[in-house]
């Protein structure tokens, strides 16, 4: 890494490991902003992490350099979502797409993971808010590494019940959907196939406790949702809402912004769904 690029990252690093007094500042201050303003959370969040590449050349910094960023977004994006009381959290990591790059980020990448999937293991506050962490997708193509680290990790937090983040790597929406398919032909216990029989089989709903998504999140500037839980979001009517902010500038504002509108347009359903209701009642009588 250059000298210039190692000190940027080492100042960012020194921040994130602030003294356990000021992080525990900073949650007090967050978990204070989030009941002031009275935010109804969802349950299930997912977020698609667009961005990194182009804010890195943004500020004329190599790929590298901005997924790192990202990623420390995440885990603060981690944090403000266990204060605001959100039990669920599912992250766009790396998609099938994504082996397609050049094979030099690719393997930066793989080297990041690898690096916070063993930072998130050592973590004590990760087993003291009893966080379980799973990854979702295909690990097959995944280096040995990679998988054997995040099977310890799974393994470490199997047991918290706190709040989940599901990890989506290696993960494609129509290939979690044919899969699904695959493995109802072979197990089905009947010859009926309905929404319930299908989702056992999907990612990361096989595990029945894991709801569908309430809220999707792109960063970015791109409105479309790239193959990222169709069945389990867009299927299910899940609020979508698009940023024009790269992942690595997205902060606990644009947060709290984001649940504010998901609360404003998840009550505007309702009202809708209420008067139909109303009129219906009304020809009726």
């Amino acid at each position: 890494m250059r000298p210039a690029l190692q000190n940027v990252y080492q100042k960012q690093q020194t921040e994130i490991s602030a003294a356990p007094s000021k992080r525990l500042a900073a949650e007090q201050a967050a978990r204070k902003m989030f009941v002031q303003k009275k935010i109804a959370a969802p349950e299930h969040i997912a977020f698609i992490m667009d961005g990194n590449r182009r804010f890195a050349r943004q500020k004329g910094q190599a790929p590298a350099w901005g997924h790192r960023m990202g990623t420390q977004t995440m885990e603060k994006i981690l944090q403000w979502a266990y204060l605001s009381n959100i039990k669920y959290m599912t992250v766009y990591a790396f998609s099938t797409e994504n082996f397609k790059r050049d094979q030099d980020e690719v393997n930066n990448i793989f080297e990041l993971l690898e690096k916070t999937i063993r930072r998130l293991s050592e973590d004590e506050k990760v087993q003291s808010k009893s966080i379980k962490i799973r990854m979702i997708g295909d690990a097959s193509p995944l280096p040995e590494r990679i998988r054997n680290s995040f099977l310890e990790l799974e393994e470490k937090t199997k047991h918290n019940n706190k709040m989940c983040l599901n990890v989506a790597i290696a993960y494609g929406g129509r290939q979690d959907i044919t899969q699904a398919f695959l493995k109802i032909a072979q197990n089905a216990e009947s010859d009926t196939i309905n929404d319930a029989e299908i989702a056992k089989y999907l990612f990361p709903f096989s595990d029945e406790t894991v709801p569908d998504v309430d809220l999707l999140i792109r960063t970015g500037g791109e409105n479309r949702t790239s193959n990222f839980l169709p069945w389990q979001a867009n299927g299910n009517d899940a609020v979508v809402v698009f940023h024009q902010k790269y992942w690595p500038e997205f902060n606990l504002k644009d947060l709290l912004g984001t649940l504010r509108r998901y609360q404003k347009i998840v009550k505007e359903r309702d009202d809708a769904k209420q008067k139909r209701l109303e009129r219906i009642d009304e020809f009726l009588g």
